[in-house]
């Protein structure tokens, strides 16, 4: 039985994964905090100035913390140098051998620099874990199927459109909304990541397959969860590349703190989503690892909400 320490614990992904690493039972969990925190419902909370390397190595030896699992929401340059010097203190940790990097989304590569901001924080861990003697990887899991069931479906994440708004009956497709891509509820990818604990070996790059679908498939299902047709517009991709969609309300991304207006977001995100940044194309899953994981399917979610 490892060790386990979840940074980012108390965030919408990180306590996904809490709970399914607690529900797991393999492994005794820690929760990395930037303050002092008394025990919840028996999980223990340990303190690290993250801008310390030294002091956050020691810590993590003490604890005898064995694997790091970071689930930072990436929002900024800041929290991007957080989970650097992370990888750098678990490096210089004896007791720390393996770091699954934050991700829990696309497999971001160099082209999507200039795009969107999360693709330079992505690359900025993976060549600091790359240049570390740590077996690390990154969860690959497309998008998630809990937006098109809040508030209803059960989560721990925040309001966000992924071209379709069930509640608001409207949807703005990228170009036809034909391009597939993979879908997974936050519950479903958590489980995997407890279930990645249990092998001995990791790949750079950890894929869950989920449900492959496309929006135009979302959009129908919505409709005949709600009875009636969408209000709907099929935005052109040259549009979105420009940073222009024609969202009629927009929740806030987190993300303008980097100088991108709500709009230009929301329009690259659905930008890559048409162009098949969110498929998945390799046949080395974690699904066919752990065939027991039975996987929640965007009828489920969109139905039972």
């Amino acid at each position: 039985m490892g060790i386990i320490a979840v940074a980012g614990g108390t965030g919408s992904v990180g306590q996904t994964i809490v709970e399914a690493l607690v529900a797991h039972g393999k492994h005794n969990v820690l929760i990395l905090t930037r303050k002092p925190h008394n025990p919840v419902n028996k999980l223990t909370y340990l303190a690290v100035d993250y801008g310390d390397v030294g002091a956050t190595a020691k810590t993590l030896e003490a604890a005898e913390v064995d694997t790091i699992i970071c689930a930072f929401g990436m929002e900024s340059d800041a929290i991007s140098e957080a989970q650097v010097k992370l990888i750098r203190a678990a490096d210089m940790s004896g007791s720390t051998k393996r770091f699954v990097v934050s991700g829990y989304d696309m497999l971001f590569k160099e082209e999507h620099i200039p795009m969107i901001p999360t693709a330079k924080w992505a690359l900025a861990a993976t060549r600091a874990a790359e240049e570390s003697s740590l077996e690390y990887t990154r969860v690959v899991n497309g998008l998630f199927l809990d937006y098109y069931g809040l508030p209803h479906w059960r989560s721990h994440l925040k309001p966000w459109v992924n071209a379709v708004n069930v509640a608001g009956k409207w949807a703005v497709l990228p170009g036809d909304g034909t391009s597939k891509m993979n879908f997974i509820t936050s519950q479903d990818m958590a489980r995997f990541v407890a279930r990645l604990m249990d092998l001995s070996e990791w790949s750079p790059v950890s894929f869950i397959a989920g449900q492959t679908a496309s929006f135009k498939d979302i959009l129908q299902l919505a409709e005949r969860a709600r009875g009636e047709r969408f209000s709907v517009k099929n935005e052109s991709l040259e549009d979105l590349r420009n940073g222009r969609i024609s969202f009629p309300e927009f929740e806030e991304t987190g993300l303008e703190s980097t100088g991108r207006s709500t709009e230009y977001i929301f329009a690259i995100f659905h930008f890559i989503s048409g162009t098949g940044g969110y498929t998945i194309s390799s046949d080395d899953i974690l699904d066919t690892k752990f065939p027991d994981i039975k996987i929640t399917t965007a009828a489920e979610v969109i139905e039972s909400s």
